[in-house]
Formats: C-alpha cells, structure tokens, sequence
C-alpha cells in the first residue's frame, strides 16, 4: 500500500531504514522524516490527552465515594399530627348562650422572647395547668396571675368558660397572660391574652382595624337601645371563621344583659346574645313553633336588607328549668346559605327565640365568602357513587383495618368555600365540590374523634381533601 505522503510514481516510505536506501535523494528524506516526526508528536499529545482524563476521572470518583461514605444518614422528618376539627353535616353555626372566642393566631417567633423552661405542671390549687415563667404574684405595676384572672372573668365568666392552662409571653406590644378556655357547653379550645400592663384583652391586630373601639362602643349601644346597659366592654378578636371581629358585653353593674360582636371591617353586627333569667317563667311556651320562625325570619330580613337565599336546616324547642322545675324555654333556627342552588359549606345564619315572649334572643351571622369568589364552572362528570368510592379508596389508605366498617352519612354536592378568613378570595377560587361525610367503627366508639370528611372534584374526580383520623 502507498504511503499518503508519497508523490505519484514513488514508491512509499515504511521505516526509518527507507531513508538509508541509495536511490532517494537526501531533501527527499529529510521532508519525510519531518512529517514522520510530527505523527509521533501527535500520537504522543493524544495519548498524553487521554491519559490525564483517565487519572481526573478516577480522583473525582475517589473523592464522591469517600464523601459518600462519611455523610451522615438523612431522614424526612415526620410531620406532627394535629386534630382535626369535626365536620358536621350542618354547616351553620351553634347558637351558644355567649359567643365563643375565637382563637388568638400564633405569636411568632421575632415578637417573642423565649427561654428554655422546664415541663409544665397542673396546680391542685387552681384546678388549671401553670406553665413555668407565669408569675403568681404583681411585680411593680404588671398584674399577679390572681388578678389576670380577675380580668379574665370580666368577659369570660366562669358559668360559661372553664380555664385548663396559663403561660406568661413577653412580645413586642408587652407581656401578656395566655389563657387556655373552654365552653362549659362544649366546642374547641381558645387562647385569651390579658396585658399585663393595661389589664385589657390582647389580640395582633386590634390597632389596624378599619372600625376603632371607640366606633364599637356607639354601634352596640345603638343596636340595644332598650337593654338599660350602664356599662359596655369590649375586645378585639381574630376569629378562625369571622375574621377580626369586635367583641362586646353591655352590662348593668354586675348582671350581664347581651354579649355580641361586630365585623371589624363593616361594623356589621355579626352575633348577639341576650341573657334572659330561666326563673320566674312560665312552665310551658306561649309562642308556637310557626310563629316563632316567621319571627326569625323576619328578624333575617330586616338585619340583611331584604330576603337571603338561605335553605332551612333545623329547628327546634329547647325546654329550660329542670324536670321538677321546668320553664319555657328557646326555639333554635337554623339556615344554611345558598349560590346557584347549592348550599354553601361554612356560611348561615341561626337565630333564637324566647318561646315565652317571642322575641329574638340571639343572632348568628357566618357569611364569609363574596359571591365573586364562586367558581363558574359547575359542570359536573363525576356521580355521586364515584365520588363516594374516590373517598372510600383515600380512606382505606390511612386505616386499612377500619374499611370494612365504613359508614357514609351523606354525599352531597356543596360549595367548598373553607378558608382562612385572615387571607383575600380571589375571583372563582370557590369549587363546587362533592362532599362525602362518614364514620367508622373506631369513631362511632370513641365521641372525641371528628367524623370523617372527604371532598372531591367534580369534573376529575380528585380527592381534594380529607379529614379522617383516629
């Protein structure tokens, strides 16, 4: 074979012994040794190139591995379980005989000055738990714990709310008395703030709102102005389902005669409650159960400005006194909102009626969602069984062993509309959703345990939420 480097008619060159042979001329071989010499050059480059990314590739995988083996193992960590509130198949609120607080929003972290405590412990004394740091006795002008409580009960009385825990808090607007309550009547727990300084109900956020304390004062006195009230108090709150509301109590000295709430943004009056004496009735309502309702539900109208889309839930006579002493008691209404037809989850309206005089006694108004806010796509593809199955499946997940004894209690097409209240609803953000309410041998056995809750999508079948645990 020709050498590529020969001129036509030559013979090729293989070895350096070529260039010996007499017949060559001397410019001709030295030419060729020079071309020789440059394919050597470029062989030993290549190899020298393929060489040292041989020996780079080996030290960065020496030193992966080494750093492999010397990491310490990573877990996820395990995110904590938190109860989840009960869902019930009524979704209007619970007339109650004082408006349950609601719960005061977290402190976060850059307002608070913590230290390390030691666990906390019950007081036989108090009959309620004492975090370590609370002081019991006044330092200066700052209230004892003693008198935290004194102020407590000033707007949550001990009849209708029972103390379980207290800590102490040091903020950034102060250092406040954190107390755990409860309704005597049942619901969730709630976290007053006392100001240790001022004495006065503390909630984030009371400095902000659109209507001030001074504004309140005059709407909920004009509200009742028959009620004979000598005094008013009021507070401020971040209600999980309100929103900011201001909370009010008119009083004649001692005897509490109406606890209400406005909206802080509107003034708006949202709830009230009038105390009425059970002693001293008579025995058996003077006001029929028909009358009563049309009574509520003017009552509705002329709150609202005219007649709501509202659908009837409940309604019911509840007997005051005792058995051997028994009284004419309330009639409890209640109505769920609706949008295009379909009931809305969270928001109603309950109202109560004194069965003796006939006069509304308390008003409850939950209407948190803009008709805005509503999705308008309604087009439902998934059927009723669907969705129930979608549930049921999620279900079986979490408690394998619990599927078997699975209830549905209902299965129901409803506007999803559950936000945090503390956060704007944009345009359409509303789903109507299927909403599969159940329960299960292990909830029917223990009353503690929320019955179980699962929405799912309409058009694709998604389970959007669930509420299930044991």
């Amino acid at each position: 074979m020709q050498d590529n480097d020969s001129t036509s008619g030559e013979p090729g060159v293989n070895g350096d012994d070529e260039f010996n042979e007499p017949y060559l001329p001397a410019r001709y071989r030295q030419k060729v040794r020079e071309k020789q010499q440059r394919r050597r050059q470029k062989k030993i480059l290549i190899a020298g190139i393929i060489i040292a990314v041989v020996i780079a590739v080996i030290w960065i995988l020496a030193g992966f591995f080494q750093t492999v083996s010397l990491a310490p193992a990573v877990t996820s960590p395990v995110p904590a379980t938190t109860p989840v509130p009960a869902v019930t198949t009524t979704p209007v609120p619970v007339e109650q005989s004082t408006p349950v607080p609601a719960a005061v929003p977290a402190i976060t972290t850059a307002s608070v000055i913590t230290t390390p405590v030691p666990d906390e412990t019950a007081s036989s004394a108090t009959g309620y738990i004492i975090a370590p740091g609370v002081p019991v006795d006044s330092t200066g002008s700052a209230l004892s714990l003693s008198g935290a409580v004194d102020v407590l009960r000033n707007y949550y009385s001990e009849e209708d709310y029972t103390i379980t825990k207290v800590n102490y808090t040091t903020t950034s607007v102060g250092s406040l008395f954190g107390f755990t309550i409860t309704s005597t009547t049942g619901g969730s727990e709630s976290t007053i703030f006392i100001d240790a300084a001022t004495g006065k109900p503390y909630a984030f956020g009371q400095e902000t709102t659109t209507i001030s304390e001074d504004k309140v004062k005059g709407i909920a006195t004009s509200a009742f102005p028959d009620a004979g009230a000598s005094t008013i108090r009021t507070w401020y709150y971040n209600s999980p389902d309100k929103g900011g509301i201001w909370m009010f109590i008119l009083a004649s000295g001692n005897t509490t005669l109406i606890t209400g709430s406005l909206d802080a943004t509107t003034g708006e009056l949202v709830s009230f409650r009038k105390k009425i004496p059970s002693s001293g009735r008579r025995e058996e309502p003077t006001t029929t159960l028909e009358k009563a309702q049309a009574t509520a539900s003017h009552y509705i109208s002329e709150k609202n400005g005219g007649t709501l889309p509202l659908n009837l839930t409940s309604s019911r006579y509840e007997a005051w006194g005792t058995p051997s002493a028994p009284s004419a008691g309330q009639y409890l209404f209640s109505w769920e909102r609706l949008y295009l037809d379909h009931p809305v989850d969270t928001d109603g309206i309950s109202v109560t009626v004194d069965a003796e005089s006939g006069e509304v006694i308390g008003y409850d108004k939950q209407w948190s969602t803009p008709d805005f806010a509503f999705s308008r796509s309604v087009d439902q593809t998934i059927i009723q069984r669907d969705a129930t199955f979608a549930v049921m499946q999620e279900a079986k997940k979490r408690y394998p062993d619990s599927v078997e004894s699975i209830r549905v209690l209902s299965a129901e097409l409803r506007w999803n509309n559950n936000h945090d209240p503390a956060t704007s609803q944009l345009s359409g953000t509303v789903p109507l959703e299927w909403k599969i309410v159940f329960d299960d041998a292990v909830i029917r056995a223990d009353s503690s345990l929320p019955i179980g809750t699962g929405w799912v999508d309409i058009q694709m079948g998604n389970v959007t939420e669930m509420h299930y645990r044991h």
